[in-house]
């Protein structure tokens, strides 16, 4: 069971080096090519505003609330009627009826069991992603497959799109490249820009930044396909060009690059950072709605940029926003909420059942800092009964994501030995490890297993005191005080 490797991990810290840099050459062309954002704004957008919060329902099936379902129906019918794929307003009315996010899987399952094409696609969608390849037609999968299709016979632009990845992949259905094309080709003859981007994607005509010269990719940047547009700034060879297409992308609408302009403007004009994030939330980026929601719970109420920007503090529509982004599987909102739930802070009673939930679901859309939390949860038995298999499982997913803290609890786990044979000379590599990783915290767990000895390791107090000391190169002060509470109160790592 126990396995971990490092190699993925250590592999990523050039990358991240190289990423900061860049930053700075972003922030540095974004200072002089930024426009006034009221120049460029889309004219198309939906206010949000959140009620005062209401205790979560005890019920929170669709059949208990019907005046909120039907309005819920009604937002889902408006989806497919416009053939976009943004479920804000639905999900919204569902946190706003019950208080409870993980309540939406219900609603739309019963919307789907009534043949609503949209929560067909959505139901589909979510039990279709994160598939092992042993699993790629395993009667669950093929019953995701044929909802998607359904909505895809309906009429849904954007089912026709996961139909056609399906029949490519033989995922839930047999492979079957002429009836995939006839799908892709039927999406993108609804006028919607996902299935033409998309179509430009799988079939290698959009894949480099020398493509945007390729005719058929000019002319979805001359109908404003602003998806197109956003998949070029990434590609882009200049900070100039990037935030030329970003620029322009965010000028018809697209709500990820008003973020990505949002992020890379925060250092050098914060106050345009803000109110480019205020108008991607209003577009329903997901992003922007975990990012001002926690501007608007954790942010000093009175910093005078957010002021300016007309950002105010205000724990309960943060809240709901970061509560709404989660319902859309942004896994940052998911971590806050668990953290939150955990600890009971932002207005938040403590959960701890309630707070794995969070972890768990972020952990099972491929976050690896949510699948730390989770198992460190069930390597403890924290709030939820002990699963040390499954825990031990979750963090070594996360250690082979590169997340230095899950390799500290694999060590801890061989120290204490929770669901393996406690061994502190194996957990003292291990730890060595997570050192190596950039994780300056491991020198003081290190000195502590070292001080105490035991199990397979001889106690060292002089070594010990050099882990300190190396720790205390990065950490100062905080070394010592955290060296010492580990030797008043023992290791017992909470997330």
């Amino acid at each position: 069971m126990f396995r971990y490797s490092p190699i993925l991990a250590l592999s990523l810290l050039p990358v991240a080096a190289r990423q900061t840099t860049e930053d700075l050459i972003f922030s540095a062309a974004i200072k002089e090519f930024l426009p006034a954002p009221a120049t460029f704004m889309p004219e198309k957008k939906v206010e949000l505003s959140f009620t005062p919060d209401t205790p979560r329902a005890a019920d929170a099936s669709p059949a208990a609330h019907p005046e909120a379902y039907a309005r819920f129906t009604e937002a889902l019918d408006e989806i497919c009627k416009l053939n976009v794929y943004d479920f804000c307003q639905p999900l919204r009315i569902i946190l706003e009826a019950t208080n409870d996010e993980f309540a939406v899987m219900s609603w739309m399952e019963k919307a789907a069991g009534e043949g609503k094409p949209a929560a067909l696609q959505f139901v589909g969608d979510r039990r279709l992603s994160r598939i092992p390849r042993d699993k790629m037609n395993s009667p669950e999968v093929k019953a995701a497959y044929d909802m998607v299709r359904k909505a895809a016979d309906a009429g849904y632009d954007p089912a026709k799109v996961n139909v056609c990845m399906c029949m490519q992949a033989g995922i839930g259905t047999k492979k079957d490249e002429d009836a995939a094309k006839k799908y892709m080709f039927e999406a993108c003859k609804g006028g919607n820009m996902i299935p033409r981007y998309k179509w430009l994607q799988m079939s290698g005509r959009l894949a480099t930044w020398d493509d945007k010269d390729r005719p058929e990719v000019a002319a979805e940047i001359n109908r404003g396909n602003h998806h197109v547009l956003f998949y070029l700034s990434s590609k882009a060879t200049t900070p100039v060009d990037r935030i030329a297409m970003l620029r322009a992308a965010a000028e018809k609408g697209n709500p990820e690059a008003l973020y990505t302009l949002s992020a890379l403007s925060s250092e050098k004009a914060p106050k345009e950072s803000f109110i480019l994030l205020k108008e991607a939330v209003k577009l329903h980026s997901a992003d922007a709605l975990f990012a001002l929601g926690t501007a608007m719970t954790d942010g000093d109420p009175g910093n005078p940029i957010l002021r300016e920007a007309g950002v105010q503090h205000n724990d309960v529509a943060g809240r709901q926003f970061i509560k709404l982004s989660a319902m859309m599987n942004q896994v940052g909102a998911c971590f806050w909420l668990g953290s939150m739930s955990y600890h009971g802070k932002c207005g938040m009673p403590v959960d701890k059942e309630r707070a794995f939930r969070y972890f768990d679901h972020g952990a099972n859309q491929g976050n690896a800092t949510c699948g730390t939390a989770a198992g460190i949860m069930m390597l403890r038995g924290l709030g939820i009964p002990q699963d040390t298999r499954k825990g031990l499982y979750y963090l070594n997913v996360a250690a082979n994501s590169g997340v230095p803290h899950a390799v500290i609890m694999l060590a801890y786990a061989q120290h204490a030995g929770i669901g393996v044979p406690a061994d502190s000379k194996a957990a003292s590599k291990t730890l060595q490890e997570a050192a190596a990783m950039g994780q300056k915290r491991a020198y003081i767990y290190l000195a502590y297993i070292t001080a105490k000895g035991g199990n397979k390791l001889p106690a060292d107090p002089k070594m010990a005191e050099r882990y300190v000391r190396m720790a205390s190169l990065d950490l100062k002060e905080e070394a010592r005080r955290m060296y010492d509470k580990l030797m008043a109160e023992g290791w017992s790592p909470e997330p």
